[in-house]
């Protein structure tokens, strides 16, 4: 004796098209999450002025994996625990805070134009992952979009399934078009001075960013 699975035909379709719906609010929040300045822009677009394109992939795909974890994470709860022990993400915003604050001094003192090449790369993928759970501004950001693009019920999972798609993909696109920004910018940067100016400049936007975490 034989059983037959069936499947509910309508009620499919239906959840595709809830799914659907979602998508272009989804693609415009994460576009604007993840296209504006932040931590990880500023440091891929001096990633990409001192380093190159090539070399800045593994910063690129550390974020991306980084974020994917943190995606999974709150997909299972974390983000309501965060939310309901905020000391826990006050302690995180602040770690999170100060190692920004040793980058921007990094990045405002690093070395010469002349010397910058005796390093394969500014951050690894490693560094890249670790970043994102000490960053204040990918934590909220895939918070933000777990708690506005998830649905109810059996849709849940799916759901974050694809917020977590869309993340990747917008966000791989937006953090290259920084660090391609910062390739364009290098060729401007032919003196020591100059490149010396851009750093300040860049970390002086890491310490705005690190200022704006607590407005």
């Amino acid at each position: 004796m034989t059983s037959t699975i069936q499947i509910d035909t309508p009620s499919l379709i239906q959840m595709l098209v809830q799914l659907q719906g979602m998508l272009l609010p989804l693609c415009l929040f994460t576009f604007l999450a993840t296209a504006t300045p932040g931590p990880n822009n500023i440091l891929l677009t001096l990633s990409g002025s001192q380093f190159g394109f090539r070399k800045s992939l593994p910063f690129i795909i550390g974020i991306r994996l980084g974020i994917g974890i943190i995606f999974l994470l709150m997909g299972m709860g974390v983000g309501s625990l965060i939310l309901s022990y905020p000391q826990w993400y006050l302690a995180l915003k602040y770690l999170g805070a100060a190692y920004l604050v040793y980058l921007a001094i990094k990045i405002a003192f690093s070395t010469k134009k002349s010397e910058q090449h005796k390093e394969p790369s500014l951050i690894s993928f490693r560094q890249g992952v670790l970043l994102q759970f000490i960053n204040p501004k990918s934590m909220m950001m895939v918070l933000s979009c777990v708690t506005a693009f998830s649905l109810p019920g059996e849709l849940y999972t799916l759901s974050v399934i694809q917020a977590c798609i869309v993340f990747t993909f917008v966000g791989t696109f937006s953090n290259s078009c920084w660090v391609l920004f910062g390739v364009a910018i290098n060729r401007l940067l032919s003196t020591d001075k100059s490149q010396l100016i851009f750093n300040r400049s860049l970390a002086l936007m890491t310490l705005i960013a690190v200022a704006l975490l607590f407005y």
